[in-house]
């Protein structure tokens, strides 16, 4: 049975489509999951999200699932490189970069020192609709 296609990514803006990318990674256990607005200081693209795997092949996981699931809403990536090694993945949808490290990958690339501090975008909004989303309670009861 095919999937019906969420169409909502076809026409939203880059910081939509960094922050949707953001739940979907967070929602499959990602970690130290960052999104840099870059717009102002770079011609390639206008956001970087950055993930981690704990291995390789959850990195490649991450990745496809992000494919998967932009793809479902309307938006497939340009390209996805780094699938020989697993290591560090892309994934490029042009106006939004997704990096998906594993563990040791991260630490030796140390991508986000390159990337400007004062463009990192708080995703505690993300991380509290993925919560929900899970029926995770953050309340005390």
């Amino acid at each position: 049975m095919d999937e019906i296609k969420d169409t909502r990514l076809l026409s939203c803006d880059s910081k939509l489509l960094a922050e949707f990318v953001a739940e979907v990674l967070i929602e499959k256990k990602a970690h130290d999951v960052t999104i840099y607005c870059v717009k102002e200081d770079s011609s390639i693209t206008d956001y970087y999200v950055n993930a981690t795997g704990f291995s390789a092949r959850q990195a490649a996981a991450l990745a496809d699932e992000v494919a998967y699931k932009t793809g479902l809403s309307g938006r497939d990536p340009l390209r996805v490189e780094g699938r020989g090694a697993n290591n560090w993945l892309l994934v490029d949808y042009g106006d939004v970069i997704v990096n998906v490290f594993d563990k040791p990958s991260r630490e030796f690339y140390n991508f986000d020192r390159l990337l400007p501090e004062e463009g990192k975008i708080d995703i505690s909004d993300v991380v509290k609709r993925v919560d929900e989303k899970l029926g995770f309670n953050n309340k005390e009861e």
